[in-house]
């Protein structure tokens, strides 16, 4: 499975020098994951509650208290029970007895935990979320693993340098949602997958390994019944249409192995039967007639959207690396497809299939492509040394070029902190463009009211109006600056003063602004600055009315 060129040069290495360089090899990627959990930790450290945290961890923490999977039911349990238990160590006031929980009613619930019983929000969003974090880095560690495997030492790093510095990687790895953790359990069971059917091994230990992981994912998000299919096209398309006995019993026990995992998260006797009845629920709070919005329009549906959204979300490396990997994989289709297909497929299929069916709310629901591609576009590493190698002229040039573009992204990382989730690239505009393109959790999520106060007080404010995204509310005193709710009047006639509003809050106005509603902030008005190109500072003149 391994490229043939990186077996040669190990081959021909000395004993002593090929322990160096495996040793190098795992020091380096131990300093890249270790980048990664503190890019991750550091950015969520002060993100506040964002909208979708507002319903996921309060249920997490209901879970752990009651074993009762009743609130959230629209995703699966698993991400929620491990957030839930990290969470329930602080030992947070539930409201369980109150007509909230009784109802199964969310969002209420979930406020109720997060801001009106007295909890400390912050800590509980601290220790839930790093579970998740947990999670992207053992997905971190997968690519890693995979793609050395398959092409060597040099693609491993470069598949784990291009996850651990991915800006959308590092916004929700961040996040008590489901996103994580549907990316670690997909590329878990793809990798897992691989091994098992192209392996030699006649054992079904490999099988076993990959249901557990595909039951994991199935826990996690129930778009991960995607992997099924995939699972079974790789197999007939790598190893031919007949399933012979190894193969049918391989997929008895992967299955029965997912079962199980899928049974255990949910704390049922009945757990295949309550996840089909869930899986109906998805976008069931959906808000009817929502319009989506895409560069500037909005729409009941864009098909377009997630590939649009990864043009203008994707660090320009990445887009690179993607595409360069795809290539690759094409150039050599006759050579070694059959391993490939186990990367290329799921990768574009999972995009195809989210642009059929998904919300186009977020381009996080293509993470789990991400880190397919990611692995894939390893295989351009062992292809730049080898052309390096080839050709005297580029021998020092093509690595030192590989290594400029990876450390390039890394930084780019490192400038984008910690306003991750409104990441935008420099041809969409940066991170202050992002309103012209996406809405939602792209743009705004609430993750920044934490830090507005002092960010205002930074900027000689002490007193502003503010429009936040959600249900989150951010202190009304701090750092000497108070603020207060901003009243729906004045969006047509802003009273003098200094406002900070979403910036999804902005591009709903938008949307009000087509049915004649002097609300179209972004184009009359110019923002005085921008945190994070998710809440907008406006101030206004006593003269401005």
């Amino acid at each position: 499975m391994r490229d043939i060129a990186a077996e040669a040069a190990r081959s021909s290495a000395s004993p002593t020098v090929e322990r160096q360089q495996r040793r190098g090899v795992v020091l380096v990627a131990a300093l890249l994951l270790l980048a990664h959990g503190a890019l991750a930790v550091g950015s969520m450290w002060e993100a506040s509650t964002t909208f979708d945290e507002v319903s996921h961890l309060p249920a997490g923490l209901a879970i752990a208290a009651t074993g009762d999977v009743r609130l959230n039911r629209e995703h699966p349990p698993l991400v929620k029970e491990l957030a839930g238990l990290a969470a329930s160590l602080l030992h947070p006031r539930l409201p369980l007895d109150g007509p909230a929980y009784a109802r199964a009613d969310q969002w209420q619930f979930g406020s109720e935990v997060m801001f009106e019983t007295g909890n400390d929000p912050m800590a509980l969003l601290r220790a839930g979320r790093l579970p998740v974090v947990a999670l992207s880095l053992v997905a971190a560690a997968v690519c890693f693993l995979w793609a050395r495997q398959r092409f060597g030492d040099a693609a491993g790093l470069t598949a784990l340098a291009l996850y651990a510095s991915s800006p959308l990687v590092l916004a929700h790895a961040t996040l008590v949602t489901t996103d994580a953790g549907a990316t670690c359990g997909t590329v878990a069971t793809m990798w897992l997958w691989w091994r098992a059917t192209r392996g030699r091994r006649d054992g079904m230990l490999p099988f076993a390994l990959c249901g557990l992981a595909l039951g994991a994912a199935l826990a996690m998000k129930f778009s991960a019944v995607l992997l099924l299919p995939m699972m079974l096209a790789c197999d007939l398309l790598a190893n031919g249409p007949r399933l012979g006995r190894h193969r049918l019993l391989g997929w008895a026990v992967a299955l029965a192995a997912s079962a199980v995992v899928l049974q255990a998260s949910y704390l049922s006797l009945d757990a295949p039967l309550r996840y089909l009845r869930d899986a109906q629920l998805v976008y069931f709070n959906s808000a009817p007639g929502y319009r989506y919005y895409l560069a500037g329009s909005f729409g009941a549906r864009f098909p377009q959207y997630f590939v649009v959204g990864m043009l203008v979300k994707s660090t320009p490396v990445e887009l690179l690396a993607m595409a360069g990997g795809l290539a690759v994989a094409v150039a050599r289709c006759r050579e070694r497809w059959r391993d490939d297909v186990y990367l290329w497929l799921p990768g574009l299929g999972w995009i195809a299939a989210m642009s059929a069916l998904a919300a186009p709310i977020g381009v996080r629901y293509l993470l789990p492509a991400y880190a397919l591609l990611f692995v894939l576009a390893g295989a351009l590493m062992p292809e730049l040394l080898g052309l390096a190698a080839r050709r005297q002229a580029l021998r020092r040039a093509a690595p030192a070029l590989a290594g400029a573009l990876l450390l390039a992204n890394g930084v780019e990382a490192l400038f984008a902190f910690p306003g991750y989730i409104s990441y935008f690239n420099r041809f969409a505009g940066g991170a202050q463009g992002g309103v012209r393109w996406l809405d939602d959790s792209n743009l705004d999520w609430g993750q920044s009211l934490y830090r507005l106060p002092q960010w205002l007080a930074a900027r000689g404010i002490h007193h502003a109006r503010v429009a936040p995204m959600g249900f989150a509310t951010p202190p009304m005193q701090g750092f000497g600056v108070t603020l207060e709710p901003m009243r729906s009047e004045d969006w047509q006639y802003p009273r003098p003063g200094a406002y900070a509003v979403s910036a999804h809050k902005l591009v709903r106005a938008l949307e009000a602004a087509e049915h004649g509603a002097p609300t179209d902030w972004l184009r009359r008005y110019r923002p005085a600055d921008t945190l994070d190109g998710s809440m907008y500072l406006y101030v206004f003149p006593a003269s401005a009315r």
